[in-house]
């Protein structure tokens, strides 16, 4: 049997006839096996998925740290996030111990989403960059739009939309496959929304429910396609998308807690106020994210809830473009606001931010003679890519502003260099 090609089945969402392809060849003693078998299983609404995952982990060597990512993955889908970090730990250290780069990125990745939704969003948006920094430093290119989007997850918990959409549109925006794709779709459909532009999000949500197959992918996306509808007015159809998410989301706790405030806003327009507490109540239970972020979108519902003492979590909009301080000491530092950015694999961006901070607007000539000490063919392309890379640092597209032949950072933020 092909294992990779049944890997390739369940990453397009086709989980039945990936299982049919491995029940024809049972390989029980197999980690590999046992580990696409759990993921097939897992998709399509049988926790006993999760027994067969961590059986695979018990056996696996070579790719022990794989096998632990992969449970680590399924253990906070379900909702078990304290033993989602601790096989993500483990997951870390077998990567590490290897200096395998591509799974130190996919377990920061991980332990950034347990962090989340535990709703950890400093430690989250911490693993995040860190996640990032490692793409960025190894050419990790393939990775890089999943990390862009737990970004975009972790800055919307924070209430920082600006920022969310950044990352979601940066993720879009990359080479994808098909699984990724649904994933990023979903959050830059979301972070839409949120903005005040449903009818947008609405558009990039029917691209999702496109691609996304079946099973507890299509649930997710359904779910927040119904909280799109209830943006628009819609409520017939946002009562038929929650209605059908739930059949698929009984192993997908965030995505079953959207649904459970789509129907909660339902109860609650229709003057039915007890039963959409009962569903606050629900969604509270399986955690604050992604509970807290739906009080920018649906205010009078938490208001509801804090007339009546039901504590919610709540994310509150975060003031747009914090400060940025440079540091450029023996060891090099950027500090937004109060957190400090990882620099690693950001080439000359740090030097192109404390040019710019100190000395204020230059020619692109002027900035390249001073990074590079040259300003011939091919230098203009080389700082192009560095303003680029300055704005990813900051998740702010205008941070650095390239008019004609000037650039210059925002001025509407304040800049900071020691």
């Amino acid at each position: 049997m092909d294992l990779e090609a049944v890997r390739l089945f369940l990453q397009l969402g086709r989980y039945r006839e990936g299982e049919a392809a491995l029940d024809q060849d049972p390989q029980p003693e197999n980690p590999e096996w046992l580990r696409l078998k759990g993921w097939a299983r897992w998709h399509l609404g049988d926790e006993r998925g999760l027994l067969l995952v961590r059986k695979a982990a018990s056996l696996a060597r070579e790719r022990a740290g794989w096998v632990w990512q992969d449970l680590g993955a399924l253990l906070f889908r379900a909702g078990r996030w304290e033993e989602a970090e601790e096989a993500l730990r483990r997951a870390l250290d077998h990567f590490s111990a290897r200096e395998d780069h591509l799974g130190r990125a996919w377990a920061l990745h991980g332990l950034g989403v347990a962090h989340l939704h535990r709703g950890r969003t400093g430690w989250a948006l911490r693993r995040a960059e860190e996640a990032l920094a490692v793409v960025r430093a190894k050419s990790l290119g393939g990775f890089r739009s999943r990390v862009l989007v737990l970004l975009s997850s972790v800055h919307r918990a924070r209430g920082e939309l600006r920022e969310a959409l950044f990352r979601a549109e940066q993720a879009v925006a990359g080479r994808l496959d098909p699984d990724d794709r649904v994933v990023a779709l979903r959050a830059l459909g979301t972070t839409l929304r949120l903005l005040g532009k449903p009818a947008q999000g609405s558009e990039v949500l029917e691209e999702a429910l496109e691609l996304a197959g079946e099973g507890a992918r299509r649930g997710a996306a359904l779910a927040e396609m119904a909280l799109c509808h209830l943006a628009l007015g819609r409520k017939r159809l946002a009562r038929r998308a929650a209605g059908e998410a739930l059949e698929l989301l009984d192993t997908h706790a965030p995505a079953r807690a959207r649904v459970l405030v789509a129907l909660a806003e339902l109860s609650r327009r229709e003057g039915k106020e007890e039963g959409a507490l009962a569903l606050l109540q629900e969604a509270r239970a399986l955690g604050p994210y992604p509970l807290a972020e739906e009080a920018l979108a649906f205010p009078e519902l938490f208001a509801l809830a804090e007339t009546r003492e039901l504590k919610l979590p709540r994310t509150r909009r975060a003031p747009e473009r914090p400060r940025v301080r440079l540091e450029a000491g023996k060891v090099r530092r950027l500090w937004l606001g109060r957190r400090e950015v990882p620099l690693e694999g950001s080439g000359k961006a740090f030097d192109l931010l404390l040019l710019l901070a100190s000395e204020g607007p230059l020619t692109w000539r002027e900035a390249a003679l001073r990074l590079w000490g040259e300003d011939g063919p091919g230098v203009r392309e080389r700082l192009h890519t560095t303003a680029s890379r300055a704005r990813d640092l900051l998740a702010d597209r205008e941070a650095v502003r390239w008019e004609g032949e000037v650039l210059r950072l925002d001025p509407e933020r304040r800049w900071e260099a020691r």
